[in-house]
């Protein structure tokens, strides 16, 4: 036995040295992918940063692409002699600006047409209109001689 004992004490040692290089070899691993893993976490964080400073700038440029936009409706609108309409244009591109200058335009010119003066109750009533009405061509000819002798 006492072979047999040497033998199966011989398997336990070698058992546990395969136990300890396995638990080794797992602590390795475990070592290396720690570290993968924190460097994995850094990157990481490194490009969230990125990502969030991108977003930061697109969202700062599109505000003044806004802005430059509203001044083009501005200088637009004012060019056209309708900068008094400034405040109530809302439009988002250049052909919907081109569409409400053209629609303000004609309504300033036919409130213009509208509002103009139109002599309606004025009438000529010198006697040589009246003559002229009655096509009456001496009265005509005495009311122009009249006028010379006066």
């Amino acid at each position: 036995m006492n072979e047999n004992e040497k033998v199966i004490q011989e398997q336990q040692e070698t058992e546990q040295q395969t136990a300890q290089q396995t638990e080794q070899q797992q602590e390795q691993e475990q070592q290396v992918d720690m570290k993968t893993y924190l460097e994995l976490v850094e990157k990481v964080s490194k490009l969230e940063q990125k990502l969030s400073d991108e977003a930061e700038k697109a969202k700062k440029i599109a505000e003044k692409e806004q802005e430059l936009f509203q001044k083009q409706v501005h200088l637009t609108l004012k060019e056209n002699g309708l900068e008094k309409f400034s405040d109530i244009v809302k439009v988002n591109d250049e052909n919907e600006l081109a569409d409400v200058v053209k629609k303000l335009q004609n309504i300033v010119n036919e409130i213009r047409i509208e509002s103009g003066y139109v002599p309606s109750d004025h009438v000529k009533t010198d006697e040589y209109s009246v003559y002229e009405k009655k096509k009456d061509v001496a009265g005509m000819i005495s009311a122009k001689l009249s006028k010379l002798f006066q």
